[in-house]
């Protein structure tokens, strides 16, 4: 990403030290509603989110600058928290995000922070009609009743089924996990939407989306089986496909970051998936992934071209660190690891003082059923280890999503198959999310690295984007030499959409998508 588009905002500035954001707002803009859009709007809207901070939401992206922790204000004032410790704590939110006037906002952060701009480009930066919100008994918008709305689940509140945004679109309907559609907004204040309705439907079978392609009755499909559908609509009549593969394709890249992770601290107590939890040739200890030789092993035995082959139908490219290839601080010059059966016998031999290779190792490597990515990772862990030392036995499981996350959360994985798409645009919602201490992926796994730690709080504090470039390159090289995960090659984008539809394009902080205002058919 080089520039931004303006939108609700017109034009922005930030202060010297990064701390202060202040945007200049569009004028004449309504809401779905009929209401007017002002600075208002965004003042209640950040505050709400900032008041609000589900467990399980978002809202951490927008209160670690504003508010200075990623907890909801119950979590920041304590348990035994008195009248006056939740004042100073709405003096807080109330500082954040403060209107000049009418069509001017400013930001004011407890940080310097460079990712700002992109982190409100978030849901929880999203801004919600603030007059039609309170009507429809959403918080007021006052300290007075701040307190009931800490940490409140809004997922059963009016807002979570309508919608009263300012876009080209409005909200006819929603079916949950059946359909959605919208239609023009004629109070739009740009340039009129080109399509009178939208409608996007769920269909679970690929065949059926398949031929609804066909057919022209839809549009756009996914296909579930990713590049290796491709033969079955390649010189359909009235289908395009846009190829990043083909020699004259577009520069699409991925922003999908897949990875094995090794658990450090893995709870052992009645724990099926780690054998005796010793390592006794029946089990694994609770912290057998510290060994860095242990995480050397797995990834020189773990098989990336395979994985290409299997997973993105021979069209795949790995990367050197836990970052896409666009964004900054991406260091192609760092190695990758390669098959390698010769050194990963070495390293496991060299692991915890021999003991690994004379007794060998035994535990089970899960992935969520139905996705056969995941499967194929873990198909390739086992087969590589189970090459080097008969002696070393990995079971693979197919699990429910739901309980999959479930043991993740209770650390009774010995390693973990996930992946990442980007929340903001900006390299720290990868870097510290995968490899620093307080990232989610990281914490999960009890991984901790001093050097990167430090490196990484220097980088989401850093204003000058070279210097940040460079930080990043730093992490990538130590966490190449250090291996808390094996990464996944990534596929290559393409595209099979109707050929009577024009205007799209990849935006892949919209999941590769567009905005709907952008299209139209011929």
């Amino acid at each position: 990403m080089t520039e931004y588009v303006p939108l609700l905002a017109t034009s922005y500035e930030i202060s010297d030290d990064g701390k202060t954001y202040t945007y200049h707002l569009r004028e004449g803009v309504k809401f779905h509603s009929g209401n007017d859009f002002s600075c208002k709007d965004v003042e209640y809207s950040i505050q709400r989110t900032l008041v609000t901070n589900p467990p399980d939401s978002g809202s951490w992206i927008l209160m670690e600058p504003l508010m200075g922790t990623g907890g909801n204000i119950n979590d920041m004032v304590g348990e035994d928290a008195d009248d006056a410790a939740y004042a100073d704590a709405w003096a807080k939110v109330d500082n954040a995000v403060v209107c000049l006037d009418d069509n001017t906002v400013q930001f004011n952060l407890q940080f310097g922070d460079p990712a700002f701009f992109s982190k409100m480009l978030f849901y929880a930066g999203y801004i919600v009609d603030s007059q039609w919100a309170i009507e429809n008994g959403m918080w007021d918008g006052t300290e007075a009743t701040m307190k009931d709305w800490i940490g409140v689940d809004l997922r059963d509140s009016y807002l979570q089924t309508h919608m009263s945004g300012t876009g080209a679109y409005k909200m006819l309907a929603w079916e949950p996990g059946i359909q959605f559609s919208a239609e023009k907004f004629d109070g739009y204040w740009g340039e009129p939407a080109k399509l009178q309705n939208i409608v996007l439907q769920q269909v679970e079978e690929n065949a059926s989306r398949i031929e609804a392609l066909k057919r022209g009755d839809a549009d756009l499909v996914a296909l579930g089986s990713g590049r290796a559908d491709l033969a079955k609509v390649q010189g359909q009549p009235g289908i395009r496909i846009t190829d990043a593969a083909d020699p004259d394709g577009p520069d699409w890249s991925s922003v999908v970051v897949g990875a094995v992770f090794m658990a450090q601290n893995i709870a052992t107590e009645e724990n099926p998936y780690v054998g005796s939890g010793q390592l006794d040739g029946e089990g694994i200890p609770a912290n057998f992934f510290s060994d860095v030789h242990v995480r050397k092993c797995m990834n020189y035995a773990f098989d990336p071209d395979t994985y290409i082959e299997a997973v993105h139908d021979g069209v795949g490219k790995p990367i050197t660190m836990a970052l896409p290839p666009s964004y900054l601080g991406y260091d192609d010059t760092i190695p990758t690891y390669s098959l390698d059966l010769e050194k990963a016998t070495e390293h496991c031999k060299a692991a915890w003082g021999g003991q690994l290779w004379e007794k060998g190792m035994k535990f089970t490597l899960l992935y969520n059923t139905g996705n056969l990515g995941r499967q194929t990772a873990a198909e390739i862990v086992k087969d590589g280890l189970e090459a080097i030392n008969p002696k070393f036995r990995i079971d693979v499981k197919g699990v429910q999503w739901s309980d999959f996350l479930g043991a993740r959360r209770a650390k009774k994985l010995p390693m973990s198959i996930v992946g990442w798409i980007p929340d903001y645009a900006d390299p720290d919602n990868y870097i510290h999310t995968f490899y620093a201490k307080g990232g989610y992926y990281a914490d999960g796994s009890d991984y901790s690295n001093p050097e990167i730690n430090e490196l990484d709080q220097q980088a989401r504090t850093e204003v000058d984007p070279k210097v940040r470039e460079f930080l990043y390159s730093q992490i990538g090289r130590i966490a190449y030499d250090d291996a808390p995960v094996i990464l996944l090659p990534q596929g290559v984008p393409f595209r099979v959409i109707r050929d009577e539809v024009k205007g799209d394009y990849r935006n892949p902080m919209l999941s590769g998508s567009w905005l709907w205002k952008d299209m139209w058919k011929e």
